[in-house]
């Protein structure tokens, strides 16, 4: 390695080592480090501060360097540090921090963690979670002290996870209780409640921003379709992309639909088969044999290389979390984690309250779970970030493109219906359906960031064209506001893949196992990028 490569590897283990050092719940879920176990860390204006001037120096050695002496996979590197830097610089210099109230989201969601991690390993659970709650008033109160005028959007969200916050706390309490209480639980739980409220009553009693403050604008959305998901369109080709695909899935999905009568809609022939589904076994052991069903089929075909030595488990959500996993989850294993092991969780109401009839009715909630099994199971969400995990190039596993994560994903929904790994008559009907919500989202995400759309106007958008639910619509809406160019990036990835399958399986050949395997083996990085550099 030359002295420009040794010296760009000296910049990612620097900025690397040092998150994960000032970030210890990043590094406890994404990373899978034992490191940070237990640890809250900061939130506070100099925290943020301290970071950027970590970013700054990052990116002055960056562009120190002469881009003509590395390797292609270190300019694939080079390529997502300097994506992750002006993101997060971005989010800084407009004051995102100031804007969003999201302490208690995650502190929540790192008690969440160790809730999971609870049903294998209880005593190293309970001993983070006691932790954690003894950090949770310190970290609360300087959280809300870096917050200056809440976006009322945000604000909402904030209140939601605050009203759900009782849920997990109680959970929280019955798995101190069930694996040895210890003096000072109760009190300890009971501090995290009120340490929630008070940053809620903090955030409430601020001068909320204008309405809208959480969009990213025109120049930052370029950048991001240009730097993140790895494109060279203008804002206006994405929405004339969106619109294109609107208008091509929805002629698709009635031809689709015209084979079951003249006039069927999409939702009538969905609604009907899922009325009559009738589930012959547990769901748990449903969703494990569909598991396994769906991988041999892909086996058979030969579409791409499976990992050896991970491990995939189908596992119910236990009684405490079942509010808080409504059908089903995937939890994927750290990137740095030894045992590289994803867990499918499984919400059964057979197991809970209510009469057969409700059971019943929230069984067939989980219709049409073989595209589920192959989206977040084999060979979607598991064996991608399985795959990714194991990069020679370590710090390659920290950085994750939902252009590449989520288009895969899409991609081998596209396959199973494509290969006839799943024969089920109505299989094309509900994949043309989820795939018309994600050409909506192309645009919904373009206009809601652009501040074209007001999150009001995105919520009917998707009430209007899909027939969303209000509250569905704008629980949608909430994770797009704090996401913005994901929610196109499913499927603008999906068709990304489709391009890449177009130029070399079509145009020089190759099988599809070489395809599948070849954008794999680069990580989680925009197609094009991969395209550029990793390209003979």
């Amino acid at each position: 390695m030359n002295k420009t490569g040794r010296e760009f590897e000296g910049i990612l283990e620097r900025y690397f080592e040092r998150l994960l050092e000032d970030v210890p719940t990043y590094a406890t879920v994404a990373a899978g480090l034992s490191s940070g176990e237990g640890k809250l860390g900061s939130m506070g204006a100099e925290f943020h501060a301290e970071r950027q001037r970590q970013r700054q120096a990052a990116f002055r050695a960056l562009e120190a360097l002469s881009p003509r002496e590395l390797t292609g996979e270190q300019h694939l590197d080079r390529l997502a540090l300097r994506s992750l830097l002006c993101h997060e610089s971005e989010d800084f210099a407009r004051g995102r921090h100031e804007l969003e109230p999201a302490a208690p989201a995650l502190l929540l969601d790192i008690l969440f963690h160790e809730l999971l991690r609870g049903d294998d390993h209880p005593a190293r659970a309970a001993r983070n979670l006691r932790s954690l709650l003894r950090q949770a008033p310190d970290f609360l109160e300087e959280a809300a002290g870096a917050l200056n005028r809440p976006d009322p959007l945000w604000l909402k969200v904030m209140e939601q996870n605050v009203a759900g916050a009782g849920d997990l706390l109680d959970g929280v309490a019955q798995f101190l209780r069930r694996t040895g209480p210890e003096d000072g639980d109760d009190a300890s739980v009971r501090a995290a409640r009120r340490s929630i409220q008070r940053y809620a009553d903090r955030a409430r009693n601020r001068p909320t921003a204008p309405e809208g403050s959480f969009a990213l604008g025109a120049e930052g959305m370029q950048r991001r379709i240009r730097d993140e998901l790895g494109l060279d369109y203008t804002l206006k080709e994405v929405e004339s992309f969106g619109l294109a695909e609107v208008a091509r899935i929805e002629a698709a999905l009635d031809a689709e639909c015209a084979r079951f009568g003249r006039g069927r809609s999409a939702a009538g022939i969905i609604a009907e088969a899922r009325a009559a589904w009738r589930p012959a076994q547990p769901l748990v052991e449903l969703y494990e044999r569909e598991t396994r069903r769906i991988a041999q089929g892909f086996r058979r075909a030969r579409a791409m290389t499976f990992p050896e030595g991970d491990e995939l488990r189908v596992k119910p959500v236990p009684e405490f979390l079942r509010a808080l996993i409504p059908t089903a989850a995937y939890s994927q294993p750290g990137a740095f984690a030894r045992r590289q092991r994803g867990i499918f969780w499984v919400n059964d109401p057979a197991t809970g309250k209510g009469s057969e009839a409700e059971k019943r009715a929230e069984r067939q909630q989980h219709f049409g779970l073989a595209l589920t099994c192959a989206h977040e199971a084999y060979p979607g969400h598991h064996l991608q970030f399985v795959t990714a995990n194991r990069h020679p190039r370590q710090w390659r596993r920290l950085f994750a493109h939902a252009v590449f994560y989520e288009g895969w994903t899409l991609w081998c929904e596209q396959m199973m219906a494509d290969l006839k790994v799943d024969r089920s008559p109505w299989l094309r009907v509900q994949q043309l359906h989820d795939a018309l919500w994600r050409c909506h989202r192309v645009l919904v995400d373009l206009r809601l960031q652009t501040g074209r759309y007001t999150s009001a106007q995105a919520a009917r958008h998707l009430q209007r064209h899909l027939g969303f639910t209000r509250t569905r619509a704008e629980a949608e809406i909430n994770w797009y506001s704090a996401q913005p160019a994901v929610p196109m990036s499913y499927w603008l990835g999906r068709q990304e893949n489709e391009r890449l399958k177009r130029r070399l399986m079509d145009g020089r050949g190759w099988s599809l196992r070489r395809f599948n395997d070849w954008l794999l083996s680069f990580g989680t990085l925009p197609q094009s990028w991969i395209e550029k550099y990793g390209l003979d």
